[in-house]
């Protein structure tokens, strides 16, 4: 099982603690194959937020293709893992892959 680990922006930044303890939290349950994909940007959700829809969605295409592959996603944020599951709907244009 292949597992992507998402580290947020804000937590790569101002929590990486965070982060190392979110994988070794998935090691220590023997989660499966851990990866973070060097790929991985910011999903998005600022922009979103911000009212700059058109610049959210190059970053939500570039999450999508940087995790399509992996069998589970893991993130130490739900407000990421909110924009996501919930408001990428109509933001990627690939919905097959964001259906994956």
């Amino acid at each position: 099982m292949r597992v992507g680990l998402v580290i947020p922006c804000y937590i790569d930044q101002f929590y990486p603690r965070v982060g190392i303890a979110t994988l070794r939290l998935l090691e220590h349950f023997d989660a499966g194959d851990v990866e973070f994909p060097a790929a991985q940007i910011c999903c998005g959700q600022p922009m979103a937020n911000a009212g700059c829809v058109a610049d959210a969605r190059p970053a939500a295409a570039r999450f999508v293709a940087a995790f399509r592959s992996y069998d589970y996603i893991v993130a130490p944020s739900g407000s990421c893992v909110t924009m996501v599951r919930n408001h990428y709907h109509g933001l990627v244009a690939d919905e097959a892959a964001l259906a994956e």
